[in-house]
């Protein structure tokens, strides 16, 4: 008797890690239900179970490995056990299709006669507690707290259109009726980009280009209501675009944006009262940091984000090389084993800058989440003294207070870092670009690598995903 199957859209892909063995899974999405995990293949190898949930979620975001990501692929098939191994290889294979046959009873599904544990769906007792507390009805001044309103921008470019359909349709989407459709769009590719934005954020056979967002706080006394019940039209202006400036010529900045208010670190990082006590163990003494430490910290992250962004804008994916005679900033700083990484890795490399600035600007200590992070914090660690005399805001930074760890940074470099592993790509050992044609590899540690400088640490609360970029 032949067993029935669902097609479901795999969106992850996990560990899962105890003291015996390890488990990846996936997270399967499909129309009929919720998300559901489901096993892929159990190991003991904790490492290789990782590069494995690793290689597989790239395969299903970007539809093919690269080399270096194939070679993994195969050392991994190499070293597993022939069972989990051969359940690689097939998890591949789904995770490269983007479609994911599973049997019903492996998922959930939604009840089909409106009943949800025995209780009608929609009755007073299911509601959710938002429909309870904000009933979608109400007006602005109806609303007990405050309302805000944030609108997004995001472009996508589909660059595979038969993949990115049947990924959006395994997932629950249904195009729009034939007779509805126009000639400059038969298939509703707009449709289905539009279902990726509101889910997942993006499919097989799709890139994301753009995400920008606007956000206000609305104010009944100034007139402005929430959108169902707006007599205006809503309307946003992003600006134009950044890069069209750099088109025009390429040595003009970026468009100019007003900047956001200098942080008052004084009252963010406030000075406790001072002790002369001189006692080993007194709280009163503990280093901490300081605004003015803090604020030249700050200043080097916000300056190393500027130039990272305006050299992505100018030069693109054009190679470091070590005769660039100062074209490139930030990047000819990094090691050389980033120096043919791509645009996207550089901006992600900006918005690293701006995260750890973020932490600063919140009165919190930065702390890196990634290994890309970490060494943006070493570099603006290493820059920030000279920033004492030299820095725009010299006349606020004068006026900060005093404290007797100010500008104490080799205690920051020993204070903000679990270890300090990626100032080893320095070494000159790890330079050498690998040559599969003659059987070497890289030395630099699987970690290090450049390509995964932006994974999440495992023991630190990880960034939100959807935040962008700041241009």
């Amino acid at each position: 008797m032949a067993v029935s199957t669902v097609a479901s859209v795999p969106r992850d892909f996990f560990c899962e890690h105890t003291l015996n063995k390890s488990r990846v899974l996936v997270l399967l999405a499909h129309q009929d239900g919720p998300p559901s995990l489901q096993a892929v293949l159990t190991c003991r190898d904790a490492a290789l179970a990782q590069l494995a949930a690793r290689l597989l979620t790239a395969a299903a975001a970007d539809g093919a490995l690269t080399a270096r990501e194939s070679a993994a692929a195969r050392r991994v098939g190499e070293e597993l056990p022939d069972a989990p191994a051969a359940s690689f290889r097939q998890a591949l294979d789904l995770a490269h299709a983007g479609v994911w046959p599973t049997t019903p009873h492996a998922l959930s599904v939604w009840s089909a006669d409106g009943k949800d544990g025995g209780a009608e769906v929609g009755s007073e007792a299911e509601l959710p507690v938002s429909a309870v507390r904000s009933p979608k009805d109400a007006r602005l001044a109806d609303l007990p707290g405050p309302v805000v309103r944030v609108v997004q921008l995001r472009e996508f470019h589909i660059y595979d259109q038969d993949r990115m359909l049947a990924a959006a349709t395994a997932g629950g989407w249904e195009p729009v009726p034939d007779d509805q459709l126009g000639d400059d769009d038969p298939k509703d590719l707009v449709g289905a980009a539009m279902f990726a934005a509101e889910t997942t954020g993006e499919l097989p056979g799709m890139d994301w280009l753009t995400d920008a967002q606007e956000g206000r706080l609305l104010v009944p006394a100034r007139g402005d209501e929430v959108a169902d019940w707006s007599t205006e039209p809503i309307r946003v202006n992003f600006g134009t675009g950044w890069r069209l400036s750099q088109a025009a010529s390429p040595y003009s900045a970026a468009p100019s944006q007003p900047e956001p208010p200098h942080p008052d670190f004084a009252a963010l990082f406030p000075l406790p009262v001072a002790c002369d006590c001189e006692e080993e163990d007194c709280q009163k003494c503990d280093w901490q940091l300081t605004p003015r430490s803090a604020d030249l910290l700050y200043s080097a992250l916000v300056w190393f984000a500027e130039s990272a962004y305006d050299d992505v804008a100018e030069l693109q994916g054009r190679p470091v090389t070590k005769d660039d005679d100062g074209t490139w900033g930030v990047f000819s700083r990094l090691p050389q084993v980033t120096w043919n990484q791509g645009i996207q890795w550089r901006r992600g490399l900006a918005r690293a800058c701006d995260d750890l600035a973020g932490d600063l600007a919140q009165g919190k200590w930065p702390q890196p989440t990634c290994a890309a992070e970490e060494m943006i914090l070493h570099l603006a660690i290493a820059d920030a003294p000279d920033l004492v005399e030299t820095g725009d805001e010299a006349l606020a930074h004068a006026a900060l207070p005093t404290h007797r760890d100010d500008y104490d940074f080799s205690a920051c470099s020993e204070f903000f870092f679990q270890d300090h592993d990626v100032l080893w790509l320095f070494n000159s050992r790890y330079n050498e670009s690998p040559d599969s044609a003659h059987g070497t590899r890289s030395l630099v540690p699987e970690a290090l690598q450049p390509d995964n400088w932006f994974e999440n640490f495992l023991n630190v609360p990880a960034r939100g995903a959807d935040r962008g970029y700041r241009r």
